[in-house]
């Protein structure tokens, strides 16, 4: 453990035992669990219920490795990090379909001739539920083409990249090689062990696994992040591996604090240097005008400077 680590792991202990602190934590607690008992019990509705719309309906006969990729469209036009995603998706042969979480209308939206051409499907969903009920809804629609495909991946937009082409070659190669049922890029700690959301990929065994088709066929419009955190993404790798899914982060954790196991928050230059093709937006926008950011972000997808 690196003497920041250690720093940080003493200042926090330290701060863990101070009553007021426990008090605090106690209140979160507290309302989190009231909020999300709300959300679970009462006013949740299934995934499939937001209103979905068909730019480009997802073709019938998909094979091979297919990407379900979700953004939040808080503007008429694509992200250009995730534009750039999807490229490099595309040449490495997997098929792309997109879906676009926003509370603008079908109309508004305006997505490029060229790049809708490429991709396999597009849809606009009302912005509820976040990724993991958007990937549901997606999935809705293609249970029985998923049980034929190679593999699904399940992409966000809270990564930016690929940042180095080549680190981006040699991570799906990875992925094409793994014998693990699920694959992951990180993994955190807290609460519990799970691989980390953004970028998830499933194989044939786990496509036909009816422990996945379930997690799909009961997901909810939960209404915060936190709850889709809380419930979904750090309780999947747990779900999965109970049924004998054997789950892979190709990147293992870089300290074994589990309070700051997270990487790609704590560590991300790290992460970069070991051939992490990715950057957390969040990182981009905590870190603008860095220039050790600036020196592996391109600038397109910086914030302008002033």
């Amino acid at each position: 453990m690196s003497f920041t680590d250690s720093f940080r792991a003493w200042r926090r202990d330290l701060k863990a035992r101070l009553p007021y602190v426990r008090r605090r934590e106690h209140r979160i607690l507290q309302r989190r669990y009231a909020e999300l008992i709300e959300g679970l019990g009462w006013t949740a509705p299934p995934a499939t219920q937001a209103a979905l719309h068909a730019l480009k309906p997802v073709a019938d006969a998909l094979q091979g490795d297919v990407c379900f990729f979700v953004s939040y469209a808080p503007e008429p036009t694509l992200k250009k990090h995730v534009r750039g995603h999807i490229e490099h998706l595309l040449r490495a042969g997997v098929k792309v379909v997109l879906i676009l979480n926003t509370s603008l209308s079908t109309g508004q939206m305006q997505l490029d001739a060229e790049l809708l051409e490429q991709l396999s499907g597009a849809y606009v969903r009302d912005n509820v539920g976040f990724d993991f009920a958007a990937w549901a809804h997606l999935y809705s629609l293609c249970a029985e083409q998923a049980l034929h495909w190679t593999r699904l991946f399940l992409v966000n937009d809270s990564i930016v990249g690929p940042l180095n082409s080549a680190h981006f070659d040699r991570l799906m190669d990875r992925v094409r090689r793994s014998s693990a049922d699920v694959v992951g890029l990180t993994e955190s700690q807290l609460p519990m062990r799970h691989v980390q959301s953004f970028f998830l990929v499933f194989n044939h065994t786990a496509l036909r696994h009816p422990a996945l088709q379930r997690v799909f066929q009961r997901m909810l419009s939960l209404p915060s992040k936190g709850q889709v955190i809380d419930v979904y993404e750090t309780r999947l790798t747990q779900v999965l591996t109970d049924h004998g899914l054997r789950c892979e982060s190709l990147f293992p954790p870089l300290s074994s604090d589990p309070h700051s196991s997270n990487d790609t928050s704590f560590r991300w230059a790290q992460l970069i240097e070991a051939g992490f093709p990715y950057i957390k937006t969040s990182i981009i926008d905590r870190f603008a005008g860095s220039p050790q950011l600036e020196a592996v972000v391109p600038a397109e997808w910086l914030p302008p400077k002033g």
